[in-house]
């Protein structure tokens, strides 16, 4: 098997030598055929097509765009067909070399001769174009010229490229012809502005002047469409490190899905012949379809068993907060509709809206379609595994039109193309389990937070007694319970609570009888709660070193309360004309000529009254004097801040989002000297303060301490 091997490498190598040396003699008969021109003159614009093949733009799209037509037809019109032919010889060559990374280890003949045919194809036909407008109209301009050559090359390149992506990818002919029909029409006007203009000055002994003006010309387009391009690219990058980071943070499963998700969408949009301008978004969203999962508890994605109807609730909303998230950041209603309805089923039982069949949008199916083959691609190693559950999937969860693109050679080609990224495209075997299975399993689950207490099996019979129940103030509660499970006939759990206890019970209905597995998971909760304190800690500290101590995040209200000072004036903050009224009750307190400090301070309580008002039904702005310090302490009862939001107001100018104090936080941490952050989910408590306030009027109100009361209320 490896001699045959080895015969057929051989074989490849010999052939493409041969194909080579025909290239070669190729470029030498053309240089005969040029013999008779002025080089002077044809050098120079050899020299810019050269630039433009190894310097192209670059497009959005990814795609890029051949600006060395302009050096073809320029050689066409001004020096004939083997002058042209020996440009278009030289221009295969350098786009060769720049797509092998110029070393000769991957350097493909046969890819390069494709090229030479292709263009050699077109140039004729432009010849062509040229004897026809020279009959039907003799001389005429170099204008009307330029026009004829550019419309004949573009007309039969473009099927000719579409002819060789289909024998080589199986790809339609038309797919993406908008977008190419597009830039087809860009290359010719560029050539109708250009080529005349270059042209003309050659006949005044201009060469190298009119060559350099044209050249940084375009020079100057190549430039700033790669700087743009690598912008967008870079906004990209950043998409993608965000969905690593927030994936690995909720579990090891998820890692990675997002950018998979992205190459699968990638991979499938060429097939579909979606416009190219939208194609980047699209891909983008897809590598964020899942940013609202960062909005909901770790826990939720590390838990073993089913999720409780409360649980499910919660874990369904995250495409709803992925499509608030994705709105803040791109400004795009387009795309934030699309991650909102990307979990929608073909049959309407998806969520959040039940919408079915075409209902979806178009983009949000072809994202469910993705993050399906995402993990159906690492579930299954086997290509044909992937297509029968795809077939079982459509007209199910997913379009029947867009399943029906799915076969072998396209999920064989997105596992390639996943490869190329540097994923693994099925999943990791399960080691080996050692001796000591027990002990392992116990400290894993101790490690997950999954360990729970005693378990008890219980009974509601067909009598309507309740048997095997020890916790007698649990028994109004499963029995209730368990009658509703009987009644609608359907399986279900609910968590109990009684005291300081926490218990799961899971009840199942059969046969006149309702059975009931209650367990004690108080031990689980008590280490979510230990997590959830390592985590506050892991935020107190990145944001302390993000401020350079200047914001605290306090871990328990009473660390903010502690330090407040004698309590001056409070107000109410119900609606809008109340942000101004509290803007001016901590601007009383300030010296009148110190007119700098008292625009930090109105700016600051101005942005946290608002905030208030749009997060939460409203609240309360009281002013405190500590030592010679002002104190203006914000408190309202909302639902919260996201905490994972703050650290970004720091590191990301202008990041806001509607579960965060958003842009200003920024305002108020630049105007304030230091300030206090509590939150949870039964409200929020910030404390700005403002130091050395030299005018503190003391009205003689109550200390610190009521405000203490009333804020713990």
């Amino acid at each position: 098997m490896n001699t045959s091997l080895n015969l057929a490498q051989n074989n490849k190598k010999a052939s493409y030598s041969f194909l080579t040396l025909i290239g070669l003699l190729y470029g030498a008969l053309l240089a005969v055929g040029g013999g008779q021109v002025s080089w002077t003159y044809v050098l120079p614009i050899l020299l810019l097509t050269l630039l433009l093949d190894l310097f192209p733009v670059r497009l959005i799209s990814g795609d890029e765009l051949g600006a060395s037509l302009i050096g073809f037809l320029a050689l066409l019109i001004g020096f004939g067909l083997y002058t042209a032919l020996l440009g278009i010889f030289i221009s295969s060559l350098a786009n060769e070399a720049r797509q092998c990374g110029f070393r000769t280890q991957t350097y493909d003949p046969v890819r390069w001769l494709l090229r030479i045919g292709i263009y050699t194809f077109s140039i004729c036909a432009s010849t062509l174009a040229l004897i026809g407008l020279e009959a039907a109209l003799p001389g005429a301009s170099l204008y009307t010229q330029a026009a004829a050559a550019a419309f004949a090359f573009k007309a039969v390149k473009l099927p000719l490229d579409g002819g060789i992506r289909k024998v080589l990818s199986g790809r339609a002919v038309l797919l993406g012809i908008r977008g190419r029909l597009r830039e087809s029409i860009v290359l010719v006007i560029l050539c109708i502005v250009v080529i005349p203009h270059l042209l003309d000055s050659l006949l005044q002994k201009d060469t190298f002047y009119e060559v350099g003006y044209t050249g940084l010309f375009l020079i100057f387009i190549v430039y700033f469409s790669n700087v743009y391009v690598r912008e967008v690219a870079g906004w990209q990058r950043t998409f993608e490190r965000f969905s690593l980071l927030f994936e690995s943070r909720l579990s090891p499963d998820l890692e990675g899905h997002g950018m998979r998700t992205g190459i699968i969408a990638d991979y499938l949009l060429d097939r579909l012949a979606y416009p190219r301008e939208k194609k980047r978004v699209l891909v983008q969203v897809a590598i964020q379809h899942d940013i609202g999962k960062s909005a909901l508890p770790a826990y939720l994605f590390n838990k073993r068993g089913a999720l409780s109807i409360s649980e499910e609730d919660e874990y369904r909303s995250h495409s709803e907060k992925g499509a608030e998230i994705i709105r803040t950041i791109t400004e795009d209603a387009r795309a934030a509709h699309w991650v909102r309805h990307h979990h929608e089923r073909w049959d309407g039982k998806g969520f959040p809206e039940g919408f079915k069949e075409k209902q979806i949008p178009y983009e949000s199916r072809i994202l469910s379609l993705s993050s399906r083959l995402d993990h159906l691609i690492r579930q299954n190693s086997d290509n044909e595994s992937v297509c029968v559950s795809v077939r079982k999937l459509s007209g199910r969860e997913v379009d029947p039109s867009l399943a029906a693109l799915i076969d072998l050679h396209v999920v064989q080609g997105l596992r390639d193309r996943i490869g190329q990224h540097g994923f693994v495209s099925t999943a990791e075997p399960v080691p080996e389990k050692s001796k000591n299975t027990a002990v392992q399993t116990m400290s894993y689950a101790e490690n997950q937070g999954s360990y729970v207490g005693a378990s008890t099996m219980l009974k509601l019979a067909s009598d309507g007694l309740l048997y095997g129940l020890e916790q007698s103030e649990l028994e109004a509660s499963i029995v209730r319970l368990a009658r509703r499970s009987e009644n609608e006939q359907n399986s279900f759990y609910e968590l109990l609570h009684f005291e300081d206890r926490t218990y799961e019970a899971h009840f199942y209905p059969e046969n006149g009888e309702v059975r009931i597995a209650l367990t004690d998971i108080t031990p689980a909760i008590a280490y979510r709660e230990k997590l959830h304190g390592e985590t506050m800690n892991s935020y107190r500290e990145i944001m302390s070193a993000l401020s350079e101590g200047k914001v605290s995040l306090c871990l328990k209200e009473n660390e903010l309360l502690d330090r407040l000072g004698e309590r001056l004036d409070s107000l109410s903050i119900i609606g809008r004309s109340d942000v101004g009224r509290s803007r001016d009750l901590a601007a009383g307190f300030t010296a009148k000529d110190d007119p700098k400090r008292m625009m930090r301070i109105k700016l600051a309580v101005s942005e946290a009254a608002t905030n208030l008002l749009k997060h939460a039904t409203g609240g309360e702005v009281t002013v405190f004097a500590h030592e010679k310090a002002l104190q203006v302490l914000v408190r309202d009862e909302g639902s919260g801040i996201a905490l994972h939001d703050l650290p970004k107001t720091f590191v990301a100018s202008g990041y806001s989002s509607k579960r965060s104090l958003g842009r200003g936080f920024g305002v108020m941490y630049a105007s304030a000297d230091r300030v206090f952050l509590y939150t949870n989910p039964n409200g929020t408590r910030l404390l700005l303060e403002f130091k050395d306030v030299h005018d503190l009027r003391k009205f003689g109100g109550t200390s610190g301490s009521g405000i203490l009361e009333s804020a713990k209320d």
